[in-house]
């Protein structure tokens, strides 16, 4: 919408001529008010409805994040709305004015890197360019995917879609932002969980996308996951950091991030081919009150609400039948670390745990209530 008047031949008159002046002072002004004023202003050429326009500059910026010009892969009718949601203050999306969209533009840093993001894009600006407001580089690039990778995401093929992708790659540390792999895809792959457990474990930092099995006459698709800071490892006790994340998106509640409370260490655990502890890949929570617990038998999964991320149940159902599930590594091991170096003799020998477990000597914490109240 917005390029319409971008590219616009002079003989459009009056239009062409103020998208010009307006673009001119844009960018040479550094004036909060003035750049508001003049998005405003860009938005009324043919819009009178704001929450339209910067829906329209959203999907526009994402599509840019991702590098990708071509609309044959992108259904550009549909943007997702949660995105424009998350990203500004819900109580204004409907409102018209140039004062509300003032307020509007100071509250949120969010769209201004949205229409910064838009804009470079439109002028076929690189990343030198001084755009609307002073945003770090490392904050605009977007991580670097493999072709085959790339055409999965934008082709629809991909949990992780070129949204979700752009939402969850702001929330990340930026070494996390600068190459991505998918690791794993069911759906690519087969679902196996060796061939997951093998993807994971011990390759760095993970980006985990589950969704439910579809029911019947169900239309609505609930995404959620879980960031990794730390490598995945086999142990028989938590691990991991409290820059771990849990996330949720869909259509109603938009896009959520659960972050460490600090209320407990639980960020992460992953075991396998044991007797006497759970076997699979949990986050957060308790032994077996996880708050996303993907169980070694890669059929089901559940969610619990979890103090350790101040999480609700993420998935709709308590236990859930597992739909398509993806792991993404988003910042690779580094070869020469070794991760088994600083723990334990007991937490580096899974084997002899499970010994003691069968002498009734448990080394881990006892499963609490499901909301995980305190002891």
């Amino acid at each position: 919408m917005l390029w319409t008047y971008l590219h616009s031949a002079p003989t459009d008159g009056d239009k062409s001529q103020n998208a010009a002046q307006l673009l001119h002072d844009l960018i040479n002004c550094n004036d909060t008010y003035t750049q508001a004023d003049v998005i405003y202003r860009l938005g009324r050429l043919e819009t009178t409805n704001i929450s339209t326009f910067v829906t329209s500059v959203c999907h526009s910026a994402i599509t840019e994040f991702w590098n990708y010009e071509s609309s044959k892969a992108v259904a550009s009718d549909n943007p997702s709305t949660w995105v424009v949601e998350w990203a500004l203050p819900k109580e204004t999306s409907s409102i018209i004015g140039i004062d509300a969209w003032r307020a509007w533009w100071r509250q949120s840093a969010m769209l201004r890197e949205l229409v910064a993001l838009a804009l470079r894009g439109a002028l076929h600006t690189g990343q030198s360019r001084v755009m609307v407001v002073d945003i770090a580089e490392a904050n605009l690039s977007c991580p670097k995917l493999s072709t085959s990778d790339l055409n999965r995401i934008l082709g629809n093929e991909s949990l992780l879609t070129a949204e979700i992708g752009w939402a969850l790659s702001r929330e990340l540390p930026a070494h996390s932002r600068k190459h991505w792999q998918c690791a794993y895809s069911n759906q690519r792959d087969g679902r196996s969980w060796s061939t997951f457990q093998g993807a994971i474990e011990s390759r760095g930092s993970i980006l985990l996308l589950v969704s439910e099995k579809k029911k019947k006459r169900s239309t609505q698709q609930r995404v959620f996951g879980a960031y990794l800071d730390s490598e995945a490892v086999r142990l028989p006790t938590w691990h991991g950091t409290s820059q771990n994340f849990l996330f949720t998106v869909d259509s109603v509640t938009g896009f959520s991030v659960y972050r460490a409370t600090g209320f407990n260490d639980h960020y992460q655990y992953l075991n396998y081919a044991m007797q006497t502890l759970p076997n699979g890949l949990g986050i957060g929570g308790q032994m077996e009150h996880f708050g996303l617990w993907i169980d070694s038998g890669f059929v089901n999964g559940s969610s619990n609400p979890t103090a350790t991320y101040d999480s609700p149940q993420l998935s709709a159902q308590y236990d859930f039948a597992i739909g398509s599930i993806e792991a993404w590594v988003v910042r690779a091991s580094t070869a020469a670390s070794n991760s088994h170096s600083s723990v334990s003799a007991v937490v580096a020998n899974p084997d002899a745990v499970a010994l003691l477990e069968m002498a009734n000597r448990p080394m881990y914490s006892s499963p609490i209530h499901r909301s995980e109240q305190t002891p």
